[in-house]
């Protein structure tokens, strides 16, 4: 697990907002919540997965526009990792005879993990998988503890030059990887030997359990951490205890003992290895294919579908527990304008900005979703009518004062949203109903001139 794609946007990314609402859900209720490290970028992609993900710093900008700036705290922490990766790699690199055997599986280990770490998929929340995990773990096993932080090293360099991570987020995933496999080689080694033909049965398997154990365990927590301390998430909060994190990075690791197991036997049955690895990979993008199909391509955004199904899931628990709800259709005006003045990509610029203005001004457990033209339709769980109209007041004005900069344009571009408002169960019970109440509220404020509200119990 990595920390590099939280860089990309300043904020936490927004992911897969029916997710985040059943995660809200659940904290409301006094349940365990899931997922996800992420943080909520700009672009608001959809995610889940298991993912070496890189994502330390949710409170880190756009991947090439500056620098990340740490708090105090962020930065001490940020180097006592550093420090003791340095430390503990610099003590295994001394340990090191004079006439060191190894260097053929140290250079087909540190190939093969760069490679693979060349091809990472990134998923939603600013997740990615790695496959190199697997070869990582493999040289904690086969490799002597001197040669672990070169590893480690070299496989990044590759991914690091294609896809230009900060030198901050990058030295951290070293330094978070280093002191993990070193960790999961001592591990390994106080409770077996490197060949698997001359242990004992069943010695090598568990020492391998918990090297791998080790290895999750440390670069979850270290990571953990750092986004604690880089976003208002707690360590909990960041998913990255959550079933499917652990165990794809679990099922990576053990494939790695496998590898080990494999290159005692004969070096040549670790290529055997790679079918498998390549299967699992193009496993990997199934969760992002998955979130791609739940969201609008524009704007991040949960699509038309997929926000009915969460609405239908919040009137089934509105009625359960007996709580209100609001529904708000949000009608760009003058869309059909700015495009025919400006083009379309000017017109795409404010679709995506008013999606912006939506993840800065709506409560983290709001859900919104664009239906597609300049519609936009929000979900507000437990929200009565009072509380419903303030938050539509407060994405109105926000818009309002919004200046969208678009490529080719000499001034910034203005626009205003009309809004509807209709809630459950005072002007309906059905999602059906209550979105066609509040869109026909939305149509009156558009017919009165637009930028302005209105709510269903204002029908004339």
């Amino acid at each position: 697990m990595e920390c590099d794609g939280l860089e990309r946007d300043g904020l936490e990314c927004d992911g897969l907002e029916r997710d985040r609402l059943e995660r809200d859900r659940l904290e409301r209720d006094g349940l365990e919540c899931h997922f996800l490290a992420t943080v909520l970028p700009r672009q608001g992609g959809p995610g889940f997965a298991s993912r070496i993900r890189g994502h330390w710093a949710a409170a880190a900008v756009a991947s090439g526009r500056g620098p990340l700036h740490l708090s105090v705290q962020a930065r001490t922490y940020y180097w006592a990792v550093v420090l003791a990766a340095v430390g503990a790699a610099g003590y295994s690199f001394e340990q090191l005879p004079a006439h060191v055997h190894g260097w053929e599986a140290f250079a087909v280990l540190t190939t093969l993990a760069a490679v693979a770490q060349l091809y990472i998929v990134e998923s939603g929340r600013n997740q990615s998988y790695r496959t190199a995990i697997a070869f990582i773990v493999a040289g904690a096993i086969v490799l002597r503890p001197g040669f672990l932080a070169g590893l480690v090293l070299l496989h990044y360099l590759p991914g690091w030059i294609k896809y230009r991570k900060k030198w901050l987020v990058q030295s951290f995933n070293i330094c978070n990887t280093t002191l993990a496999v070193l960790a999961a080689g001592a591990a390994f080694h106080a409770l077996s030997g490197a060949s698997v033909v001359k242990e004992s049965t069943g010695r090598y398997a568990l020492a391998g359990l918990v090297a791998c154990a080790v290895f999750v365990a440390i670069n979850h927590v270290l990571l953990a951490r750092m986004i604690e301390l880089t976003s208002d998430r707690t360590m909990r909060a960041t998913g990255l205890f959550s079933f499917e994190s652990l165990s794809t990075d679990l099922g990576l690791a053990a494939l790695g003992i496998g590898v080990a197991a494999f290159w005692s036997v004969n070096g040549w049955l670790i290529f055997f290895v790679l079918g498998p690895l390549l299967i699992i990979h193009r496993a990997l993008y199934v969760p992002q294919l998955r979130e791609l199909a739940q969201a609008d391509v524009k704007t991040g955004l949960m699509n038309a579908k997929e926000f009915e199904h969460t609405v239908d899931m919040e009137v089934a628990r509105a009625e359960r527990v007996r709580t209100p709800f609001s529904i708000l259709m949000v009608d760009l005006d003058h869309l059909r304008e700015i495009n025919n003045a400006h083009g379309h990509l000017a017109g795409d610029v404010v679709i995506r900005g008013i999606a912006e203005v939506f993840r800065e001004e709506l409560r983290r457990y709001d859900v919104p979703a664009r239906f597609g033209g300049d519609e936009f339709c929000i979900l507000l769980p437990e929200t009565p009518p009072g509380e419903a109209a303030e938050i539509a007041e407060r994405i109105r004005s926000a818009v309002a004062l919004r200046a969208f900069i678009a490529e080719g344009t000499s001034d910034p571009l203005h626009v205003t949203v009309s809004i509807g408002l209709a809630s459950s169960p005072d002007d309906a019970a059905t999602r059906q109903e209550l979105v066609h109440r509040a869109d026909l509220a939305a149509y009156r404020a558009k017919a009165a001139g637009g930028n302005r509200s209105e709510t269903a119990a204002q029908r004339g």
